[in-house]
């Protein structure tokens, strides 16, 4: 029976963007709400966590922020007198919405930044980091805040980054609330207009009576059950009727006797009158349709309104960090609309047409960032990224050449011209880059990640095992560094380790297919046959069109003497690849077993077609 070879991930990841390198949750933002430990709700939208050197810097944010009616919570100001430091901490963070870090070198030095982020990921806040200086987060705060976008402020003036971080968090907040991306910000007054009213409040002991005045329960009045007459005084009684004539009573009572005679014989008529109209009626009448709920109408994607270049910008990042780039794109578009000289404009929608794969209107977003401004070295990485994704490798190489030209941000324009070599067969030169990218930051996950995939595609499998630990030591969640470590000790025969690293994988992206392929072959290897069917059946479950989990869940079930059942499971392999030899191949070997032998002969023959002639033979 043939073995199944193992799933590998692509040569390298995306190359990663210089400032974009993490990604506002902003779903998380809009979703949040949290109580305080009274119960109330919370009165703090923004928790500003800084580095003491760069105080400055965060009263400035502050003052934006609280301008544009933003709750900030800021140490020291809102220590309150007497209570203890690190428990206001605490208690603010669990107040808060969202934690805005001003981020920079002091920040990567301090650990009061980095005990606040910890705390803030440890309660689940969205972190939004506002970058003043160009270097990349230490150790300890890259895996805290290895997945949101920098909003960078790293060009003067800092007020007009300023207004764009207000603009951005206002935005979000006014999603949070259900307002529109232009509901007013602050607190809304109370005026006649819009004031909800409320009851009088009433003493203890009475009810409002229907004129609004009240009345008693307590002593005074005796309490008979009945109401009190109004010009009553307590504890004289009301003064007696005068009597009526029993002429009058007559009178009334013959006029009474002739009214309801009168109405009963209009009501005998009309119930005759009605039956002849009823039955008339019922003649012509047609069944009424059942009644039915219609279908729900799609629900209109949520639009911006931006009023001025800051507030589009703010709603295309907005968008763009929950993944929508085409409302971004349109939301840049009127950025640029408002200002056709705006170089980053056009890069960020360059980047959300990058992110759709339309590459040639990317390109020429990016030709247009630099032409209008051809010092930014960020402009030609990204649009090196866009080259190097259109195999346009020299080009590429290129673009990554000047950005090092520029001094920009050198270790992932090394990185990314690495990919670059690789992907034109330059080994060595792609070794080099990702060696220069490490030196020129040691604490960048990602050329490890990559040397090791060389080393791993070049057989150095103990080599590569270092460099793959080397990107978890440096980012714990790497789940493609896990799987690729895993696939060494696999191939070295390591199964327990690599099931290990597998379900490492497994569980920092519960999607990973490969993953729970590749760790069913490794159970099948320990003769663990319902684990390894335990792992395909998810796989298929997960993505019913996964081929190899068909293919080798069919194997399994030809080791458990299931020749009919792996037959169906090789079947769907074909049906899903009609090329893929090896499926043809063992199913022959499950037609041998039930003694259908000219189906076993014909699919010998289209196996040897796709050039599998024997257990160990071919690739597909």
């Amino acid at each position: 029976m043939i073995r199944r070879s193992l799933i590998i991930l692509p040569k390298h990841p995306t190359p990663t963007k210089h400032a974009l390198l993490l990604a506002l949750d902003a779903k998380k933002w809009c979703n949040r709400r949290k109580l305080s430990r009274r119960g109330h709700k919370m009165a703090v939208d923004v928790f500003i966590s800084y580095a003491i050197a760069d105080k400055l810097t965060a009263d400035a944010a502050c003052a934006a922020l609280e301008s544009a009616g933003i709750r900030c919570w800021i140490a020291p100001r809102d220590v309150l007198p007497g209570m203890d430091y690190a428990e206001a901490i605490i208690e603010a963070l669990e107040k808060c919405r969202g934690m805005l870090l001003i981020f920079s070198s002091n920040a990567n030095r301090s650990n009061q930044v980095k005990r606040e982020v910890e705390r803030a990921v440890h309660h689940g806040i969205p972190i939004i980091p506002f970058r003043i200086e160009d270097v990349p987060p230490a150790r300890a705060l890259e895996y805290y805040i290895s997945s949101p976008h920098w909003l960078d402020a790293l060009t003067p003036p800092l007020e007009q980054h300023l207004k764009q971080l207000s603009s951005t968090i206002q935005i979000l907040l006014d999603r949070a609330s259900g307002h529109s991306s232009q509901a007013p910000t602050g607190r809304r007054e109370e005026t006649r207009a819009n004031r909800t009213p409320r009851p009088a409040s009433v003493p203890s002991g009475q009810t409002p009576s229907p004129s609004g005045t009240t009345h008693g329960t307590g002593g005074g009045a005796p309490q008979t059950g009945f109401p009190v007459h109004p010009g009553a005084v307590p504890g004289v009684p009301a003064p007696a009727k005068p009597k009526t004539p029993v002429t009058v009573i007559v009178t009334i009572a013959v006029l009474a006797f002739l009214v309801i005679g009168l109405v009963c014989f209009g009501l005998v008529a009309a119930y005759v009158v009605s039956q002849g109209l009823k039955k008339e009626h019922v003649v012509v009448q047609t069944p009424a349709p059942t009644p039915f709920s219609p279908p729900p109408k799609p629900r209109a994607t949520e639009t911006s309104s931006p009023t001025d270049l800051t507030s589009a910008l703010a709603a295309g990042q907005a968008h763009e960090t929950q993944g929508d780039y085409q409302a971004a794109l349109n939301d840049y578009t009127i950025a640029i609309q408002f200002d056709a000289n705006n170089p980053d404009s056009y890069s960020k929608r360059g980047n959300c047409y990058k992110n759709l794969e339309q590459y040639q209107q990317a390109l020429n977003d990016y030709n247009t960032a630099i032409r209008l401004r051809p010092d930014n070295p960020d402009y030609y990485n990204d649009r090196g990224i866009v080259y190097w994704k259109a195999k346009q490798y020299d080009n590429a190489i290129a673009d990554y050449n000047q950005a090092l030209h520029l001094n920009g941000n050198v270790s992932r324009a090394y990185n990314n011209r690495g990919l670059a070599y690789y992907d034109k067969g330059n080994v060595q030169q792609a070794l080099g880059d990702y060696e220069a990218s490490m030196r020129a930051d040691p604490q960048y996950a990602d050329p490890y990640y990559n040397r090791g995939l060389l080393r791993y595609y070049g057989k150095e499998y103990d080599p590569a095992i270092s460099d793959f630990s080397a990107t978890i030591e440096l980012e714990q969640r790497y789940a493609n560094a896990y799987y690729m470590r895993a696939l060494c000790y696999q191939t070295l025969g390591n199964y327990k380790k690599a099931i290990s690293d597998y379900s490492y994988a497994i569980d920092i992206n519960d999607n990973f297919l490969d993953a729970y392929n590749n760790r069913g072959l490794c159970y099948d290897d320990l003769k663990d046959v319902d684990h390894a069917m335990a792992d395909y059946n998810e796989a298929i479950r997960r993505n019913p069109s996964y081929m190899l989990a068909y293919y080798n869940r069919g194997i399994a079930f030809s080791e458990k003497g299931k020749p009919e059942d792996a037959i169906n499971d090789f079947n769907e392999a074909i049906r899903l690849n009609p090329n893929y030899g090896r499926a043809y191949y063992n199913r022959a070997m499950a037609y041998q077993k039930i003694g259908q032998g000219d189906k076993a002969k014909a699919d010998f023959a289209e196996a040897r077609r796709l050039g599998v002639t024997g257990p160990n033979s071919g690739t597909k």
